[in-house]
């Protein structure tokens, strides 16, 4: 009888187990309160191991969602995972690759490089007049952790190809590059030469999300002439020839 009992309870374990590997991402996820930023659509494969055709984040939109969900965290009430999404080589998506970590409202991110269409960024944007912008943002985080403020972070960003709208059509500025950091919780994004803006400057982005930018600039002379006539409203320039930035 006893030996029995063992079966039965060896075989409900085993039953039990395999229903947890196999669980459903769309039977979890469905009965889940995501943040209302978040939207996932056309969810399949498992918890563990699932995909979402599209999904949104923050109004950014997402395609081709994967993820691959650790199940030691989760025992210390942890999310780790490793997700993908969009795919890099089409300049018309976003698209993200990286390690996630979530706990107690502190994120962490591991290895992450996302790229962001420009057109798309500046739509989102509360800018005072419509700017048209092409390129890409190219970011990396090699670690990052918030905790209601930057607490940690080791990264750079891109904006590959840039172009924004002229009088006579798109004006060429190449690329500019920029390394991201935190001192004292607040997000700093220094902007280096060169670029074909000339521009240098310092970003310092707080929690509440007010920034300063102080900095200077000072465009190739075979720019277009609107661009050099638009930066006289930035005063008068230095000895160098540089334009002063301080917003």
């Amino acid at each position: 009888m006893k030996k029995k009992l063992a079966w039965v309870v060896f075989g409900l374990f085993f039953y039990l187990l395999f229903l947890l590997i196999k669980l459903p991402a769309s039977q979890v996820l469905s009965r889940l309160s995501l943040p209302p930023d978040v939207d996932l659509q056309g969810v399949s494969g498992t918890i563990w191991q699932g995909r979402a055709i599209a999904a949104s984040v923050h109004g950014l939109p997402l395609q081709n969602v994967s993820w691959s969900l650790d199940v030691l965290p989760l025992v210390l009430g942890h999310i780790s995972a490793d997700v993908q999404a969009g795919n890099m080589r089409n300049s018309d998506e976003v698209s993200f690759s990286g390690g996630l970590n979530l706990s107690e409202g502190q994120i962490q991110l591991n290895k992450v490089q996302a790229y962001l269409p420009t057109n798309l960024m500046v739509s989102l944007l509360p800018l005072p007049f419509p700017v048209k912008a092409e390129g890409r943002f190219k970011i990396q985080f090699d670690e990052l952790e918030y905790t209601s403020a930057c607490q940690t972070l080791v990264g750079s960003g891109q904006w590959l190809n840039a172009k924004v709208q002229g009088l006579n059509g798109m004006i060429d500025l190449g690329a500019f590059n920029a390394d991201m950091t935190c001192t004292d919780n607040n997000v700093i994004l220094t902007v280096k030469e060169p670029n074909r803006f000339g521009l240098s400057a310092e970003a310092i982005i707080q929690a509440n999300l007010k920034y300063a930018i102080t900095g200077r600039f000072k465009p190739e002379s075979d720019l277009p002439e609107e661009v050099h006539q638009a930066a006289q409203f930035f005063g008068n320039k230095d000895g160098q020839g540089y334009y002063s930035i301080k917003l």
